[in-house]
């Protein structure tokens, strides 16, 4: 009985383990400190999942992410310079704002595509987005 017992806690655990898992994501490289970092945390068919606004010190900030699953997501940023709670966007519809998604992904004349974005995470995990 003590056998089945903690074969059953050590199984119980592992999967309490897996289904609180961390993702920090560290964003660098914005141009000033003004207004705030939008960050948000998708699954793999783009719903959202959480978000946060992070203030931005020294031209960085760090979201952390808890009680995740192991599985596939990706991540959103932009950086709304004037508070005004969207991605402002100039001629054809060009951010005039910082922005940054997981992967680094840098795309050329167009906007990422989101299946480029995705990432899977197993344990806790770290990822850095550079601002284009």
């Amino acid at each position: 009985m003590k056998k089945i017992l903690t074969t059953f806690l050590v199984g119980y655990a592992s999967v309490a383990y897996a289904q609180n898992l961390s993702l920090i994501v560290n964003v660098k490289k914005f141009k000033n400190n003004d207004g705030l970092a939008h960050v948000t945390l998708h699954d793999p068919t783009q719903k959202l999942l959480q978000q946060q606004w992070m203030k931005i010190e020294s031209n960085e900030t760090q979201a952390v992410f808890k009680n995740l699953k192991a599985g596939k997501y990706a991540v959103r940023m932009y950086h709304d310079e004037n508070n005004n709670k969207k991605m402002d966007t100039g001629f054809m519809r060009i951010p005039t704002e910082g922005w940054g998604c997981s992967n680094d992904v840098k795309p050329h004349f167009a906007a990422p595509k989101f299946e480029d974005m995705i990432f899977t995470i197993e344990k806790d995990e770290t990822i850095t987005i550079t601002i284009n």
